[in-house]
């Protein structure tokens, strides 16, 4: 080997030894810089979120890598959410599993900011909200306080550029509630790709974007449900001057394709446009794709004809209130529905739906609907609809003429072999007048009227009970609705009703508060049949588990009636409720009972009170007012879930009670009380009472040696009692039984703790009458109960009872001996006071025979003895004292 290729060779060698080495330490610092610009990135991020917002933005992690995007640096954001503040205090405004945002490693090392050029959004949810009051979730930026000026820039620059040319949403959500306008739009499994050079002056930007789930509900009706939208779209852009024009595109909603046609300018404080939306090939099948349960139920199986006419255009300014030009029209002639395998068809199908505003103020738009009529199995149905001046005062004239034979539905539509429908409506109504007129009740003004009913209607479907509607009728004109008469039968339920509303044009036109009375009658109603989640149970029997899973009950506030009730038999979860008569009266969000009287735990009650969602949709209000007459004790614990856990007591309690309670309380999202929160106080009263087998009766009744006290029955018996923070309290209160008296007063926990003090007054044949009185503390649980005798007082109770009573006859016995004998018999009748103190003691101590009365009686005795020498040495005193008042004479 000559010299210079053994030199080339190691210049080989040692050049591909550097390149390793310089390589090797590229891949070192790009594993090392992210942890060394980790810290930096995060302080810029929260950094800009304060700067810039009034929320609290919150993330898992923040990570940085060189590879995800490479030559671009990923920053990745994990676990991302955005919580609003004040009145959406618990609203998250934004939430995302990741954001993955690509920046320009260079600008990671300059001071000029971080340049971001693709930002990946994986399962963001967003949910925008705006109150009736007009406050919204989203306005969140916080005021900008920088002052312009020329010769200072870097203060309000920020710490990003954005050089964006890819934009990627991933399985998003957005959700939109405003309930200003009762308006909502949610929709799921959205997926977006955005693509362009947006740091240049001008680009083309693709977008293709997906979405499912489409749900839009306006003033209580659901325009679209479970609707889907596809869009591919380009569109270029014009950045300086923000004014984008629609290129090639395609929009699909469900089986709807349209194209959109010209451009859209983002002005300083307004929108300029001129739009033109139409359709090249769309057809009446693909209109009715709107209709959920059309395009969700054999979509494919339908054959549907008819000539069609789509139109839509926006032509000008949109600024504040002011609207650009616009028009929309729907127009299809001899249409036709049939789904295959039907003997008949939906045909004859009109249709001429238009709204056009000149541009300007919304109050010159005019709807129409001229035409919207069809036959269905040779039963025609149509109606009209013109409208003008909708904000001002909504000028109207509409109509509504057919008959339905519902049996003929599944002549013509797949209802399947387990849905089965008939009975006859028939309608006929005409209107025409402005709401001023009607809200100023001028009715005299307003040209119309009409009837709708409905008679031998049967409609059953798994899932619910079977539907009866025997007949019902309504006579309808500018004033009232008038409920002539309605008989409707739900599985094994009746319900009866008539009556009329007013004020029902504004309640569904403006949502203002609709008025009127009903009078409601049934001989059977189980509520549990309404409620889901609910085991059907059969009316000859109890219901003895409560399996039912129920939901806050809103009061509308929009309501103003009043309901005359006579119901018979009422079943609510366990409570089985009969002859129900009364006023209820609806209005401002309440239910007020004025009053209402029924019969339940087989006694009769009266109630007063309310339940109101005024100040909590979702925590009710309940105040009642309750007096209840010879009402069962087993009853009420076996029927009432809140009387178990309160009172646990009455499951071993008979005879029946009386009480006049007063009771305040929340109730949860399943309409259970807040135990916790409850507030009441009543009195209970009983002539009749009997506790049997209850632990804490049995257990004093073994301390004391005294099985009457096992079976309690009472009479007259009165309770005061109050309910407050979980605590069920009694005011002292007396039981009689028999020849034996106790006192008790104390409280009940929601635990079922219990904290009593029992004043027991004995019998002389229970105790040798010795022991008149006991006091006992009674602590655990109904089931486990504690219970401690004050022993100390029973002692000298016996003490003092012996004491008094023996020492009373000797001291008589002795008083014409010291008379006669002053200082001889002072002696003797003081042996023999301790003497016969000393048999005495021994015969009490004979006599008892029972443990405690043992433990009694030698106290007692050894008392007796001590006291009788006490009382010896005084006689001997005062025998010395009346010598020396002798001697003195």
């Amino acid at each position: 080997m000559t010299n210079k290729s053994f030199g080339y060779e190691y210049k080989s060698k040692k050049g591909l030894k550097i390149t390793g080495i310089v390589i090797g330490a590229i891949l070192v610092i790009m594993l090392v810089l992210p942890f060394a610009f980790k810290g930096k990135i995060l302080e810029i991020v929260k950094k800009e979120a304060n700067n810039m917002l009034n929320a609290k933005l919150e993330f898992a992690d923040l990570n940085l890598s060189f590879f995800s995007h490479f030559p671009k640096a990923s920053i990745e954001l994990q676990q991302l959410s955005l919580t609003g503040i004040g009145d959406f205090e618990k609203d998250t405004l934004v939430s995302a599993k990741e954001i993955d945002i690509a920046v320009n490693i260079m600008s990671l090392f300059g001071d000029k900011g971080i340049e971001i050029n693709h930002i990946i959004l994986e399962k963001p949810q967003v949910k925008a909200v705006k109150l009736a009051n007009g406050n919204v979730n989203w306005d969140i930026m916080k005021p900008d306080t920088t002052t312009t000026v020329a010769t200072d820039t870097t203060s309000s620059s920020s710490s990003f550029a954005l050089k964006l040319k890819k934009f990627t949403i991933e399985d998003g959500r957005i959700a939109y509630i405003d309930d200003s306008s009762k308006m909502e739009f949610y929709t799921q499994k959205l997926n977006l790709k955005l693509s362009g050079d947006m740091s240049t002056e001008s680009t083309s930007i693709d977008c293709h974007m997906t979405t499912q789930n489409i749900d839009f509900i306006s003033g209580a009706v659901p325009y679209l449900k479970n609707a889907e939208f596809e869009m591919d779209m380009k569109v270029l852009a014009d950045l300086v001057n923000n004014k984008f024009t629609f290129d090639e595109n395609k929009l699909r909603l469900n089986a709807i394709e349209l194209n959109l046609d010209g451009w859209i300018a983002l002005l300083e404080n307004d929108m300029d446009m001129d739009i033109r939306l139409n359709s090249p090939k769309i057809e009446f099948k693909d209109i009715l794709s709107l209709i959920p349960g059309i395009y969700q139920n054999n979509f494919e199986s339908l054959t549907a004809k008819g000539a069609l006419d789509f139109k839509a255009t926006a032509k000008g300014k949109m600024s504040g209130d002011l609207l650009p030009q616009f028009s929309f029209l729907l127009n299809v002639k001899n249409g036709m529905i049939n789904y295959a395998g039907m003997p008949k068809a939906i045909d004859n199908i009109n249709i001429y739906i238009s709204a056009e505003n000149p541009g300007g103020n919304a109050d010159l738009t005019t709807i129409n609907i001229d035409n919207l009529s069809f036959k269905m199995a040779e039963n025609p149905f149509k109606l009209t609809l013109n409208a003008s001046t909708p904000v001002s005062d909504l000028n109207f004239k509409a109509t509504a003429n057919g008959t339905l034979n519902l049996d003929m539905i599944k002549e013509v539509y797949p209802l399947g072999d387990s849905i089965k429908l008939s009975g006859i409506l028939t309608t006929t109504l005409s209107f025409a007048g402005k709401m001023s007129d009607i809200e100023k009740e001028k009715y005299q003004n307003i040209q119309g009227e009409g009837n709708v009913s409905i008679s031998n209607m049967n409609f059953t479907t798994p899932g619910i009970p079977a539907i009866t509607l025997k007949k019902a009728s309504a006579t309808i004109s500018p004033k009232a609705m008038s409920l002539n008469e309605m008989d409707v039968n739900i599985g094994k339920n009746d319900l009866q009703a008539k009556g009329s509303l007013s004020n029902y044009l504004p309640y569904f036109l403006k949502n203002e508060t609709l008025k009127g009375n009903l009078s409601l009658n049934s001989s059977y109603l189980n509520l549990n049949d309404f409620i889901s989640d609910t085991e059907e149970t059969s009316t000859e029997t109890e219901v003895t588990t409560d399996t039912t899973t129920m939901s806050v009950i809103e009061v509308p506030e929009n309501l103003d009636l009043s309901l005359k009730a006579n119901l018979k038999k009422v079943i609510f979860q366990k409570i089985e409720i009969n002859n129900i008569n009364g006023n209820l009266s609806v209005s401002n969000g309440v239910v007020r009972m004025n009053p209402l009287n029924f019969n339940a735990f087989d006694g009769s009650i009266s109630a007063t009170g309310s339940y109101s969602t005024a100040e909590n949709k979702n925590r009710p209000m309940v105040n009642f007012g309750l007096n209840i007459q010879k009402a069962s004790f087993e009853e009420t614990f076996k029927q009432l879930d809140m009387i178990q856990k309160i009172v646990p007591i009455f499951a071993k309690t008979g005879g029946n009670y009386s009480v006049n309670l007063d009771l305040k309380t929340p109730l949860d999202k399943t309409m259970s009380p807040e135990l916790m929160s409850l507030t009441a106080k009543g009195v209970l009263q009983s002539n009749d009472i009997h506790v049997q087998n209850l632990e804490v009766f049995d257990k004093i009744a073994s301390l004391l040696k005294n099985d009457k006290l096992k079976n309690i029955e009472a009479k007259d018996i009165k309770i005061p009692f109050t309910i407050e923070n979980g605590l069920l309290k009694t005011d002292p209160f007396d039981i009689k039984m028999g020849n034996i008296s106790m006192n008790l007063s104390g409280t009940t926990g929601l635990d079922q703790s219990i904290d009593y003090t029992a004043k027991i007054a004995l019998p002389e044949s229970a105790t040798g009458g010795y022991i008149s009185n006991v006091t006992a503390t009674i602590g655990g649980t109904f089931s486990k109960p504690e219970i401690k005798l004050d022993t100390k007082e029973m002692i000298n109770n016996a003490v003092k009872t012996a004491v008094n009573s023996q020492l009373t006859k000797l001291t008589g016995k002795d008083k014409e001996e010291r008379i006669a004998a002053l200082r001889e018999q002072a002696d003797a009748a003081g042996k023999k006071l301790v003497e016969t103190a000393e048999k005495e003691g021994q015969k009490l101590i004979d006599k008892a025979q029972k443990p405690l009365e043992k433990i009694g009686a030698k106290t007692a005795a050894a008392a007796l003895v001590k006291e009788a020498q006490k009382q010896a040495d005084k006689l001997k005193e005062e025998a010395e004292k009346a010598i020396q008042k002798i001697e003195a004479e």
